[in-house]
């Protein structure tokens, strides 16, 4: 099983940069939870 890191990299950005980046990491986690939801959906109808 692969180790994964994480790196924090601190920057100040400007306004405009800030909403590009609160949007693209809203949509990231409703990607991310839309895939959970599809992969949970997938296990129950297997398991039953």
């Amino acid at each position: 099983m692969p180790i994964y890191g994480c790196q924090k990299n601190l920057i100040n950005p400007d306004n405009e940069l800030k909403s590009v980046l609160e949007f693209i990491c809203s949509e990231s986690h409703k990607l991310t939870n839309c895939g959970i939801y599809y992969g949970r959906q997938l296990f129950l109808r297997v398991k039953r």
